[in-house]
């Protein structure tokens, strides 16, 4: 409860900062910057003892090197740990949450002009998920999001600098590298469109990604695909949802695809306003068409869609500009940001 009420003090807080300063919200960057040592400082003294994975990583930090092997930044971040803290596990958490959330800080100030109300949308949505949850997960989504700006000016170096990082904190990070082969223009827009539809389509007839990925002869993700496979098998037992519990069809998912629609049908007027919004469209539709491309393996098809549909962070707060009643359209990103904490509660918090 501690949590869920924070989470939404600063959601509030956040939210107030974007609406009185409206398309002036970069102007205050120091101000945006001490809003994320506020939350960073808020976030580092709640009880996570109860959240998912909490005590799976208490154990990692202290035998990671001897009996498990994990990504090399955790390694050197346990062994860090273990050298200046005793082994006190706090300051491993601490280290994840620090990283996870100045990173964003820095790559929202970069992506977007309405910098506030997207961090709001980031609270709500990915602070307790990434942060305080998946940590390692947390740190590749922000490297992920500080690669998209050269992705946009096609700058390979950075991008690929970006890329390594976020894979060096999580290895499912290799996901963004085909991201390179996107455009940023609007020629493929009706293709983008049909995307999510079409993945419905496929998943009511029953045709599975899956038995096309095992065709490629890359060894990694043939790997992956037999340990999720097998995962989803015996999700039951570990208390994950299987092959045949899973429905993408759910309310929460089909809300992200009316998101996905709403914001395609009015993308040249953001476009307008934000020059790498096409790219990011792009990217979040293909994340949320994913839940409906590997219904087989469900922790896979959640856990990639969330990968690449983080860029809605910065998306969504640009709805308010397809109207001139933009003060009045903010409730589309306030309601979604709340619907994100609804699910994060009933989840994480109250399903512990």
């Amino acid at each position: 409860m501690v949590i869920l009420l924070v989470v939404l003090c600063l959601f509030v807080g956040n939210v107030c900062l974007s609406l009185i300063w409206g398309d002036k919200q970069n102007k205050h960057e120091a101000l945006f910057f001490w809003v994320g040592i506020l939350v960073f400082l808020l976030s580092i003294f709640i009880d996570k003892s109860n959240l998912p994975d909490y005590e799976q990583y208490v154990v990692y930090f202290k035998v990671v090197g001897d009996k498990i092997f994990l990504e090399p930044t955790f390694v050197f971040i346990a062994y860090l740990v273990k050298t200046l803290f005793l082994n006190e596990v706090f300051w491993g958490f601490a280290v994840y949450l620090f990283l996870g959330i100045m990173i964003k800080l820095v790559a929202i100030k970069r992506l977007t002009n309405l910098c506030f109300l997207s961090f709001a949308l980031y609270i709500s949505s990915y602070l307790i998920y990434h942060e305080m949850i998946q940590i390692r997960v947390g740190v590749a989504v922000s490297f992920f999001l500080m690669a998209l700006k050269p992705l946009y000016e096609r700058n390979l170096k950075y991008f690929l600098s970006y890329t390594l990082l976020a894979i060096s904190f999580h290895y499912s990070a290799i996901l963004i590298l085909p991201l390179w082969y996107i455009s940023g223009s609007l020629k493929k827009k009706l293709f983008y469109m049909l995307l999510i539809p079409c993945c419905m389509l496929l998943y009511s007839l029953h045709l599975d990604l899956v038995s096309a990925l095992h065709l490629l002869p890359i060894p990694y993700v043939q790997n992956k695909i037999e340990t999720y496979t097998m995962i989803a098998q015996i999700g039951s037992d570990r208390g994950l949802i299987t092959a045949n519990e899973y429905n993408p069809f759910i309310s929460w998912y089909l809300l992200k695809a009316v998101i996905a629609l709403l914001l395609w049908f009015n993308i040249e007027r953001i476009s307008t306003h934000n020059p790498n919004a096409v790219l990011l469209l792009k990217i979040y539709t293909i994340g949320v068409a994913m839940l409906w491309c590997l219904p087989s393996i469900p922790v896979a098809a959640t856990r990639c869609s969330e990968l690449l549909s983080v860029v809605q962070i910065i998306l969504v707060p640009y709805i308010t500009c397809v109207a001139k009643q933009r003060r009045l359209l903010y409730i589309i990103p306030i309601l979604y940001g709340l619907a994100w904490m609804y699910w994060n509660s009933s989840s994480f918090l109250f399903n512990t």
